[in-house]
């Protein structure tokens, strides 16, 4: 059974994971239905008019791929272009019973060869009962041409559905070729109607083939299954994890940065505690780019150190040539919020003017004068 095109239609809509879903769903129907007695037909075209009692003969025609006899069959197969004739139309009838009394005679023999041809001038001479065609096919199976055996059979069973004997020959013929599940049913049919002992031992054998075939399928059944389960576990894990991803990489980019330092990075050297300026310090793009400069990045760092900002280095970069205008820049932004820093008491919010420190001589005396040019115990930020 295929799927119809409008589901197959649907289903390549869906992403990996729900196909795969679906899919699955599907062959479990499918092998449901298989178990509880039903069938899965394959889609072909025209009207099939063939008697519903009546399995499909397998293997009857030659196949250029054919690979071979079945594992634990005892007879080839023969080409349909070997079958012998089967009635087309006659009705001498006399001549019909003399044939099939010869044809009894020679199978009583061991001669099936000889009762094969005898039994083909009786079927061609008039309409043959369904026991003629068993005749001739038990002959047949006994020429080692099982699939000429089975062809006859369903001429047989055609005319009587309830031919022991024909079911019994087809169950057989089965079996030889290897056709265990088919070779079951009739076999079941034949006894159901007339138990024979030699049939039961065939039934016993095929019966226990067909388990095994049951077993594998379901084994394989099992593994397939297993097979797309893990492969939905692991569609539904890389989805999970790509989401994953891109929530935490949404929720970056929406946060706000804690230090102010590209990537969210720490200022190395910075107390804990900073005010709120210096947040929105480090977010200004020039005094970003000024911490580009290795020299002043070392020597921001040198000033930040011991809990607090280190008066007498603020005073030695705000003589420092290279270090000098950024550090003008950051006094002018961060205005009144220097005031709040550790080791800045006593500063009063420090509100320079913007030329830096060169009006710092105001009488305070814990402020060094910038203008002495005392400087040799300063260290070298160099």
């Amino acid at each position: 059974m295929s799927t119809p095109q409008a589901v197959t239609d649907a289903l390549d809509k869906l992403g990996d994971a729900d196909k795969a879903v679906i899919e699955l769903y599907i062959d479990e129907l499918k092998h449901q239905i298989i178990e509880l007695g039903g069938e899965i037909e394959d889609d072909c075209d025209g009207d099939d008019d063939d008697d519903d009692s009546m399995p499909p003969l397998e293997g009857n025609e030659p196949d250029a791929d054919d690979e071979g006899p079945v594992e634990g069959a005892t007879m080839e197969k023969d080409s349909v272009s070997d079958f012998p004739p089967i009635y087309e139309s006659g009705e001498d009838m006399d001549k019909a019973m003399e044939c099939k009394m010869q044809a009894s005679d020679l199978k009583s023999t061991g001669d099936y060869k000889g009762a094969v041809d005898k039994y083909t001038e009786a079927i061609c001479a008039a309409q043959p009962s369904a026991l003629t065609y068993a005749g001739r096919a038990e002959c047949l199976f006994n020429v080692n041409r099982p699939c000429a055996a089975i062809r006859d059979c369903d001429e047989a069973i055609k005319l009587n559905p309830d031919s022991a004997k024909a079911l019994r020959v087809r169950g057989r013929a089965h079996r030889a070729v290897g056709n265990w599940e088919l070779a079951r049913k009739d076999l079941s049919a034949a006894q159901s109607i007339d138990f024979d002992d030699t049939a039961m031992a065939d039934l016993k054998f095929v019966t226990e083939k067909v388990s095994e075939i049951e077993a594998k399928k379901v084994k394989e059944r099992l593994a397939e299954e297993e097979k797309k389960k893990k492969k939905i576990a692991e569609i539904k894990k890389a989805q999970e994890e790509a989401k994953a991803a891109a929530e935490r990489e949404q929720a970056e980019r929406a946060s706000p940065s804690s230090s102010g330092m590209p990537g969210n990075m720490p200022m190395p050297g910075m107390p804990a505690g900073m005010p709120t300026g210096m947040n929105d310090l480090f977010n200004d793009p020039d005094v970003m780019a000024g911490l580009q400069n290795p020299k002043i990045m070392a020597a921001f760092q040198g000033m930040m150190t011991g809990g607090g900002m280190d008066m007498s280095k603020i005073q030695k970069l705000m003589t420092d040539p290279e270090t000098a205008g950024f550090m003008q820049k950051i006094i002018g932004k961060m205005g009144g919020s220097m005031g709040g820093m550790s080791g800045m008491g006593g500063m009063g919010g420090m509100g320079m003017p913007p030329g830096g420190f060169g009006g710092a001589g105001s009488g305070d005396d814990d402020m060094p004068d910038l203008d002495d040019g005392d400087y040799d115990d300063m260290p070298d930020l160099e």
